[in-house]
């Protein structure tokens, strides 16, 4: 199908406005016969007469008048298209579709989102919270631009960004009396995990070479809150990643205690985005800001 070229349209409003080919011509910085023949060729493809020539004045037919209406629309619509193309030269302007995974997203965006506000106000962020799994499907789809999660994660056909390593406490009740714990004494078939699919869950496993036993404690939380809360009521202890465990966030009844020696288990907080995205450097600078 032959459209309308935005050209065609552009000397369809000119002559609405001015009248004559003549003037019509001069505001398009074109000669009057590029102009006719522009106009007879937007007739042709649309068959359908668009313009009555007068002897004093040239007009449009009633469906030049729709025609040229609705092109109207389309020129300023396209105006936009062209001055946010402009504006998203800048680094990080626009629309960002930023992925985040739970035990991430109320830690760290209170910080992150004044820090964007305040050096990247063209900045237009929208954010999805959810499990690295269905994050990084969202990823493959292009439902998402960039993900902030926690590595060591297969990310196949992904470019990775580690921005920085944090570590793992130890979250008892309140009337525990140690002061560190050692990783060999702690005793998996008593700790207390999120469920399957939260990837906090593998890495604090991995980070302390920790295997599940078949029989354990069947307790266990969808959310890094919930798991707190458990710990402060005294069902059992668990590993927190260190942002998490600012002591204003924390419930009286829960202790956060270190680990003993050199061997402190951590976890690597980073990005993620597909291979060969035309955003890179964006998600590069938005990884800088981060850090």
């Amino acid at each position: 199908m032959i459209r309308p070229s935005l050209r065609q349209l552009s000397y369809l409003i000119a002559i609405d406005e001015e009248g004559s080919f003549s003037g019509a011509a001069e505001i398009c910085a074109v000669t009057q016969s590029t102009l006719s023949a522009g106009i007879k060729e937007l007739e042709a493809i649309l068959g359908q007469k668009l313009v009555i020539r007068g002897r004093r004045k040239t007009a449009l037919s009633p469906f030049g008048l729709e025609v040229a209406q609705n092109a109207r629309d389309v020129l300023e619509g396209t105006d936009r298209i062209v001055a946010r193309a402009k504006l998203m030269k800048n680094p990080l302007s626009g629309p960002l579709r930023l992925g985040i995974i739970p035990t991430i997203a109320p830690y760290m965006l209170p910080s992150i989102l004044p820090t964007l506000q305040k050096h990247f106000p063209a900045l237009e962020l929208q954010l999805h919270e959810d499990l690295t799994g269905r994050l990084l499907e969202q990823l493959h789809k292009g439902h998402i631009d960039v993900a902030l999660m926690a590595f060591p994660f297969k990310t196949q056909g992904m470019t990775q960004k580690l921005l920085f390593e944090e570590k793992f406490f130890i979250a008892t009740p309140a009337h525990h009396t140690t002061q560190a714990m050692d990783i060999r004494d702690l005793e998996p078939e008593k700790l207390l995990l999120l469920d399957d699919g939260h990837c906090l869950r593998d890495h604090a496993l991995l980070a302390c070479d920790l295997q599940l036993p078949r029989r354990r404690k069947a307790f266990s939380a969808t959310s890094l809150p919930t798991l707190i809360q458990m710990v402060s009521h005294g069902f059992g202890i668990t590993l927190l990643p260190e942002m998490a465990c600012a002591p204003d966030t924390l419930p009286a009844g829960v202790r956060i205690l270190p680990f003993k020696g050199k061997h402190t288990p951590r976890r690597q907080i980073g990005l993620c985005w597909r291979q060969g995205d035309p955003r890179s450097k964006d998600y590069e600078t938005l990884g800088e800001t981060i850090k």
